[in-house]
């Protein structure tokens, strides 16, 4: 049945890769994200979606490109809250798709900078773009929509005078320059919406490469931590190891000497005399031995249980705050945390400013974590490990060298600021150029 229309239309258009899977009426989007209708083929997955106005005309005459998660039933994810119509309303020019330019919101044109993440940026290449697909769809109207034909102007008969001829050739080549300029006005605009959409999508690409880069770095950072660790305690173990043999044999040494000069003494005794002091004298040497062995291994079952309960402890520890951190969310969600479903279910947002990250919004279920440990939240937001976010806090609140000489002092001159954590790179970007070619140097030897 055809949906009859007077003015213009909203509908939602859902994505699969670069091709559209779903049409609807945008009534019938608000049921989704209602919860009455799940949309299964996108169970746990994030959809990339279109809001169209549609005019009389079937021409599409606003866009706005967001994005949308689902749950593992199909259902929307209730915290989306985009305000689709008021972007329109400060959306600025796009395409031309048959009915004139029209408004464009997208990632790389966004007039509110906060809501740039829900975005996405249309396809532009030849042979899957996204805007000939809508344009087509919306042809196609398998929405049933109503097409209301604009009345055309009623035709004038020509009545011109031979002197007015040149008169309308020179107005009629001033309209149609006019006509030209404008086109070639959005030809320009067109071509520098795609490539700032194609700048987009590589900066995305380069800094999802730095993220890996510096996840990959900071990973060999603590196996070297860790290996240099392990060599510090195994080498002090060996170093005390090595004193107890010492020792004993001193003590052994001390004991031949002993026994020696007894079998020297006794050597005119009778020959069974002899055999006697030699027997004694390999006892009391393998009782000895023995006995420094039984100690050493002793010593070692007491370092081993030392740190067995020494690591029993950590874990003690680590659950209890565990369970503290745990009881704190508990009394959140219990008191605050309806506070803040509320205002979140009335679209007050939670944004926090932090430096590096910009701008931040928290959801309502992660501000407990938030209030713990912002530093590390944000740090988390941003791709980066907490102490290099830390780190480079430091770094920009104070830039300056950080190397110290053999009596401690620091260097304290001053080195060129990093913009962006992810550039940060400690023990390098925290020094000046004379301390950068002193490590250098080191990790050359």
């Amino acid at each position: 049945m055809a949906t009859p229309i007077s003015e213009h239309t909203e509908a939602v258009y859902l994505f699969s890769g670069d091709k559209l899977a779903r049409e609807m009426l945008y009534p019938e989007f608000e049921a989704v994200l209602d919860g009455f209708v799940p949309v299964p083929e996108y169970a746990n997955r994030t959809a990339k979606a279109a809001y169209l106005t549609i005019s009389p005309q079937l021409t599409i005459s606003a866009a706005v490109f967001f994005v949308i998660e689902f749950d593992a039933r199909g259902l929307a994810d209730r915290r989306w809250n985009l305000p689709l119509q008021q972007l329109i309303q400060q959306a600025g020019q796009g395409p031309d798709l048959g009915g004139g330019p029209i408004r464009l919101v997208c990632f790389s044109q966004c007039p509110v900078a906060w809501q740039q993440k829900n975005l996405w940026d249309p396809q532009m290449e030849p042979g899957r773009n996204s805007f000939v697909l809508l344009r087509k769809a919306v042809a196609r109207n398998r929405l049933g929509l109503v097409r209301t034909e604009s009345e055309p102007a009623p035709k004038k008969e020509p009545d011109i005078a031979p002197k007015a001829a040149r008169q309308l050739k020179k107005v009629l080549h001033e309209h149609y320059s006019q006509a030209m300029r404008d086109r070639v006005a959005r030809l320009l605009k067109e071509q520098r919406l795609r490539i700032t959409t194609l700048a987009n999508q590589q900066a995305r690409k380069i800094d999802k490469l730095n993220r890996e880069h510096q996840q990959r770095l900071q990973a060999y950072r603590n196996k070297v931590r860790q290996l240099q660790a392990q060599n510090s305690e195994l080498t002090q173990r060996l170093e005390t190891l090595k004193a107890n043999f010492d020792a004993q044999v001193q003590k052994i040494e001390g004991m031949r000497d002993y026994f020696s000069h007894k079998l020297k003494a006794a050597h005119t005794d009778e020959h069974h005399q002899l055999q006697a002091l030699r027997e004694n004298y390999e006892m009391e040497l393998a009782a000895r031995v023995q006995g420094a062995t039984s100690e050493l291994e002793e010593r070692l079952e007491m370092r081993e249980m030392e740190l067995f309960y020494r690591h029993q402890q950590e874990n003690n520890l680590k659950e209890e705050v565990s369970r503290l951190r745990q009881e704190n969310q508990t009394l959140l969600e219990q008191g605050g945390g309806q506070l803040l479903e509320r205002l979140d279910k009335t679209g007050i947002s939670f944004v926090a400013f932090h430096a590096g990250v910009g701008q931040l919004t928290v959801p309502p279920d992660e501000m407990a974590a938030y209030l713990d440990d912002p530093e590390t939240f944000a740090a988390r937001a941003l791709g980066v490990e907490p102490e290099l976010y830390k780190g480079w806090l430091k770094h920009s609140r104070n830039p300056q060298c950080m190397a110290r000489d053999a009596h401690g002092h620091l260097c304290a001159r001053a080195v060129p600021t990093v913009a962006r954590p992810s550039d940060f790179h400690p023990g390098e970007s925290d020094r000046c150029p004379a301390h950068q070619t002193l490590v250098a140097q080191r990790l050359a030897q």
